[in-house]
């Protein structure tokens, strides 16, 4: 039998549950519609007061924290994309400060970690369980899964975790200015890097009376007492001290150290991430008004021992990077904000497609939200958490289906096989790699109803199934004309 086909690949169906519909090898009439890029949207405005670290197993299922400011932190899940979100059921870790969410993507196995402050690190094999973990530091703001494992950048270095965060072990990198690890990366059990960094005002944990400040950037804060709340923008910080900027290379699982970058005086590291042992992309920033040589920086390594700026935003020296994934040799993010705290200021959302040789801001027309962690599901399909000059936590979507209020569907009275949206009891498959999409009703003990939109004279066949084995019907077809020509559909 023939298979969907564009152009010579192929095509897997996906009904609006995302379960794959497949092994029927059929040619059948298919509604295409223009092809539309991915792009940001607000998925969850003013969503919390501090929502810092996102993390999806896939398109659906994904966890952040939440709080209104007045009530503790909690762990919150969703299963429908990010449109509802509710607590986890049960709760007996310590989750003070969440600052970062990472869960294995995938079939399978679900296992999420969170990591954060005031030794806020917690982990879950079902997603709705989380326990504390052992072996975490006491403050970390980056947790990320990578090669089967959980890894943690932490002030004095590194932590890794086999055991899904359950417990994790610690590796110390000497810094030349020991106690200033940010973010970290582990591609593999024996790789491992490590960014680290100061800024002129830092003052690491404060605590005053009943308020603990976590600073998390030179234009980013955390104040915890009574109340919870981040604060972004140009903070007033007693200055003691310069910009140091520092990144460590280790090749045999953290017993032993390469320094590969050392800088004083003009910028400070935020988050690496690698796509392999060898191709790595770091960020950093440095501000116009402290700095020697300003701006945000991206850095990136082809060899893993040569990390080069490939990108610089410093239009006006209030720039910042602070989050980035590698996705492949050549297609990389950063996230950030033109400047922090800004109402009006551009997100920054650089995407490269040719390693680093040029850059777009995708940011979509976003304003007045700094881009504090994103987590990719797949290279169209991504979320992301922000902060905006309000001080409140939003977040994100790339690609997806983001649903801002119910469309309105067809009458329940028309006929099957019809143009999406389709209506009760049918599922919409939609062609992934193209656009072509149909209405596919259930098959009923082998049969399919035989109600087809006007003109059709293509066949209702049971042909589709998916992974749960459910079938469904689909309109086989031998050339255009057999199908609903007047609604858009051709046969594929």
């Amino acid at each position: 039998r023939c298979s969907f086909k564009y152009g010579s690949s192929s095509i897997w169906f996906r009904s609006n549950f995302f379960s794959q519909i497949s092994t029927m090898r059929v040619s059948a009439c298919t509604v295409f519609a223009a092809a539309a890029a991915p792009e940001w949207q607000g998925l969850q405005k003013l969503f919390s007061s501090i929502s810092i670290g996102i993390s999806f197993k896939n398109d659906k299922e994904g966890w952040t924290s939440q709080t209104d400011g007045s009530s503790p932190i909690q762990i919150v899940k969703t299963e429908d994309g990010g449109n509802t979100w509710n607590q986890v059921k049960n709760n007996t870790g310590n989750h003070v400060i969440t600052l970062g969410v990472a869960a294995r993507k995938g079939a399978g196995i679900t296992n999420v970690a969170t990591t954060g402050a005031l030794e806020s690190s917690e982990w879950s094999v079902d997603g709705e369980t989380f326990k504390g973990s052992a072996g975490a530091p006491v403050v970390s703001q980056d947790l990320k899964h990578e090669n089967g494992r959980m890894v943690m950048g932490m002030p004095k270095g590194i932590c890794t975790s086999s055991t899904g965060g359950a417990l994790y072990t610690c590796h110390s990198v000497p810094f030349k200015y020991p106690g200033t690890g940010r973010y970290a990366s582990s591609p593999s059990k024996d790789v491992m890097y490590v960014t680290a960094g100061q800024w002129p005002s830092n003052t690491g944990r404060v605590e005053e009376g009943a308020e603990t400040t976590i600073h998390l950037s030179k234009n980013l804060r955390i104040v915890h007492g009574e109340t919870r709340r981040l604060e972004a923008g140009l903070l007033t910080d007693p200055v003691n001290g310069t910009y140091t900027a520092e990144l460590w290379k280790s090749v045999d699982g953290g017993k032993t150290w390469k320094n590969l970058i050392t800088d004083e005086g003009n910028f400070y590291f935020n988050d690496v991430h690698c796509f392999d042992e060898t191709n790595c992309v770091a960020v950093g920033e440095g501000f116009a008004e402290d700095s020697k040589s300003p701006g945000a920086r991206v850095y990136l390594t082809t060899d893993g021992e040569t990390f080069k700026v490939v990108h610089t935003e410093n239009a006006k020296g209030t720039e910042s990077l602070m989050t980035a994934r590698m996705l492949s040799k050549t297609e990389h993010w950063a996230g950030g904000t033109s400047a922090a705290g800004g109402l009006t200021a551009p997100a920054l959302l650089l995407h490269s497609v040719d390693a680093g040789s040029t850059y777009k801001n995708e940011n979509n027309g976003i304003v007045g939200q700094m881009i504090t962690s994103v987590d990719f599901v797949s290279p169209t399909h991504a979320y992301a958490t922000t902060v905006n000059a309000l001080q409140q936590s939003s977040l994100l979507e790339y690609g997806g289906n983001p649903t801002p209020g119910p469309a309105p569907g067809p009458s329940p009275s028309g006929p099957h096989y019809e143009k999406p949206p389709c209506q009760a009891g049918e599922v919409k498959a939609s062609v992934t790699g193209s656009t072509g999409s149909l209405c596919a009703p259930p098959c009923t003990s082998g049969t399919c109803p035989t109600d087809v939109p006007s003109g059709v004279t293509a066949s209702p066949t049971c042909v589709l199934q998916d992974q749960s084995g459910n079938k469904y019907c689909a309109l086989e077809c031998a050339k255009d004309e057999e199908c609903d020509k007047a609604g858009g559909s051709s046969c594929s």
